[in-house]
């Protein structure tokens, strides 16, 4: 079977900040989210939050994966979105907050551009050189009320230092009081360029001589991951990929890139910090204690208490 590589684009008007940030505009015709049938189980939380779960052999990977998709209808008028800054597990800032939904957000501090509620927390303080310096290079932005934006920082230098400096100028001009940066960009305005960000011809044991933190072996081999994806209607998408245990094997970045277009064709998406800070909550699914839906990896367990403290969080309240 071929693998999606492109996408259908509706038209649709948009809207335009002062600084160029492309936003969905509120209140257009809505179109259905997910794009394929029988893969996925779908769960309405309530109105205007609904939940996707799939776990099989997936076409694209050729492995087993388990994943997890939370679905906020911005246009809806029931929930505000939340960047939430303060180093505690994802369900315990969940459930401080009363929030019905959330994910953890940024990579470390010193790597992140991190602002919430008007105040910048953090600033990239890694110089251009450095080996995570890749790690700002997109950013999830609120306006403080239901306008999420995702912006591509670094256009076609996602994983260049130029790239990156770039990024910095941008968040710093921006007059909205969220800006949470991560990488890499995997789809900019329909285009998949996370399915590019690492060179394609690396596989298998090419990675290992990078390091870690490379950018090309930390997002070309497979780990659990985290993504936010926006849909052209004002669907806020907080993806979660499980990874490290026998039904998750999780994804490169690419694989990530290629799956979120076939199944769900957003018109943008963004990485975030993955692999054991990998966390999905929904109030009242899930575990019955911490109402984590996922497996996170931190205590090296198949179970939902591995949870990471970390410093940042998207959270998902009501009105």
């Amino acid at each position: 079977m071929a693998l999606f590589t492109g996408a259908i684009i509706p038209f649709m008007h948009l809207s335009v900040s002062a600084q160029g940030l492309v936003y969905p505009e509120s209140g257009g015709k809505k179109v259905k989210t997910l794009q394929t049938k029988g893969e996925f189980t779908k769960t309405k939380v309530d109105r205007g939050l609904n939940y996707y779960f799939y776990q099989s052999v997936d076409e694209i990977s050729g492995a087993p994966q388990t994943v997890y998709v939370t679905e906020i209808d911005l246009d809806c008028g029931r929930y505000n979105v939340v960047f939430h800054y303060g180093g505690d597990s994802t369900s315990a800032a969940a459930i401080q907050y009363g929030a019905v939904a959330a994910i953890n957000a940024t990579y470390e501090t010193d790597a992140s551009y991190i602002r919430s509620e008007g105040k910048n927390h953090h600033e990239v303080t890694i110089p251009s050189g450095h080996l995570r310096f890749w790690k700002h290079n997109g950013a999830i932005v609120g306006d403080g009320g239901n306008r999420i934006a995702i912006v591509n920082g670094a256009p076609g230098q996602e994983a260049a230092p130029e790239g990156g400096e770039k990024a910095i100028a941008l968040y710093k001009s921006l007059s909205e009081p969220n800006v949470f940066s991560s990488a890499p960009m995997l789809i900019d305005d329909y285009d998949l360029v996370g399915a590019r960000y690492v060179p394609e011809e690396l596989i298998g044991s090419d990675f290992k001589q990078f390091k870690y933190e490379d950018y090309r072996r930390h997002q070309g081999v497979r780990h659990p991951r985290v993504a936010v994806a926006l849909t052209e209607d004002n669907d806020l998408l907080l993806i979660v990929v499980d990874g490290r245990n026998p039904k998750a094997s999780g994804m490169s970045a690419r694989e990530l890139t290629l799956f979120i277009a076939r199944h769900f064709n957003p018109r943008w998406a963004l990485n975030m910090d993955g692999g054991g800070s990998s966390t999905m909550y929904i109030k009242g699914l899930g575990d019955p204690i911490t109402n984590v839906l996922n497996y996170p990896t931190d205590n090296k367990k198949i179970d939902h208490y591995g949870q990471r403290r970390i410093c940042s969080h998207i959270l998902v309240t009501r009105r």
